[in-house]
């Protein structure tokens, strides 16, 4: 095939695209930040471009394979792939099921022109649908099936790491590298797009659910009119310039017609309405020791104090011994009954 002026300007800007796609998924912004969504707008407007560029000159054809191309047309292939992660990142949630459809359109593109040039079989895509949604009844079918799928994408992803570092080095054969590279790159992406296809499906099924049910929820409110829900409807029935209710208490039978709430008090009703959830204080402390001196239960007062002990004249010997015999009893008292002595169980039988 002949590169036209337009071809270079489709490889532009794929590789831009893929450049913002590396700096999207190494971005520290929050995925429901502005500055994000931003961004994911920008790269999704430059994979549509390059999309519909690539349709425009029909580039890719069931009648080609692989070989009828070059290394930059074969990365084009993995413009509506690209686009379909792009687009699983936006956070529009009155847009969610129509973004979800349009992500699975373009994986679907991706999957069926790599079916066209060859690059993968034609049953292989429904093979792998099989397996997904298949209910296998040995669950260690399963486990082993997810791990097989998990080792071949891994080894994918070395193979296509090792491919990379080799094309930023002094290779020979570069551009044979950075075929296999543009290839291996396109097989790695089958692998991932079987497994995001699956995810997508399952989300938008739940996506039409909850979006049905928002819609008849809005139906509903829009036939049945707000007050008819109201048990007292008529209780909202107030006249505007007196602030009191338009109508009256009970009918001509005596039938209430509005409801009521039987207190003496208003303004009481009105201030128990917002208060904390404790019991507040009701008088300060100074209050209630005057109210509990009032009713006496506080001693104030008190009888007569103890007489000084009398001093032991230094001349009255008779005394001074008396003292010191009665001293020396004491300490042999202690002495014989130490501290704690009779709590120690020493007396039980």
């Amino acid at each position: 095939m002949d590169d036209t002026s337009a071809d270079v300007s489709v490889g532009l800007g794929f590789s831009r695209a893929q450049q913002q796609l590396k700096s999207l998924a190494s971005s520290p912004l929050a995925s429901t930040s502005d500055e994000y969504q931003k961004q994911v707008q920008s790269v999704a407007k430059q994979l549509r471009q390059c999309i519909a560029q690539t349709q425009q000159l029909s580039l890719f054809s069931i009648n080609e394979t692989t070989d009828d191309y070059s290394t930059s047309e074969l990365k084009l292939i993995l413009a509506p792939a690209y686009l379909g992660d792009v687009l699983q990142k936006t956070t529009l949630p009155d847009e969610r099921v129509s973004v979800l459809e349009q992500a699975l359109e373009n994986y679907q593109k991706f999957q069926t022109t790599c079916q066209d040039l060859g690059i993968i079989k034609h049953g292989h895509v429904q093979n792998a649908k099989h397996v997904q949604n298949a209910k296998l009844v040995d669950a260690g079918q399963t486990r082993m099936h997810k791990i097989e799928r998990f080792k071949q994408q891994r080894a994918m992803e070395q193979e296509t790491k090792e491919l990379e570092e080799r094309l930023m080095g002094d290779d020979d054969d570069l551009e044979e590298v950075e075929r296999e590279f543009a290839i291996k790159l396109i097989l790695l992406k089958v692998h991932q797009v079987q497994d995001d296809m699956h995810l997508v499906e399952r989300e938008l099924e739940m996506a039409r659910q909850m979006a049905d049910m928002k819609r008849s929820r809005n139906e509903h409110d829009d036939r049945v009119p707000s007050s008819e829900w109201r048990l007292d409807s008529h209780s909202y029935n107030v006249d505007l310039q007196t602030g009191q209710h338009a109508r009256p208490l009970f009918n001509e039978r005596g039938q209430p017609t509005r409801p009521f709430v039987l207190t003496n008090s208003r303004q009481t009703i009105k201030d128990q309405v917002f208060r904390p959830g404790w019991a507040l204080p009701t008088m300060s402390v100074d209050e209630y020791l005057q109210q509990e001196q009032e009713r006496g239960n506080i001693i104030s007062g008190g009888g007569k104090e103890p007489e000084p002990k009398a001093e032991i004249d230094d001349n009255d010997y008779d005394a001074l011994d008396a003292e010191v015999v009665k001293q020396r009893e004491w300490d042999d008292f202690k002495d014989n009954n130490p501290r704690g002595a009779g709590n120690m169980g020493g007396n039980r039988g």
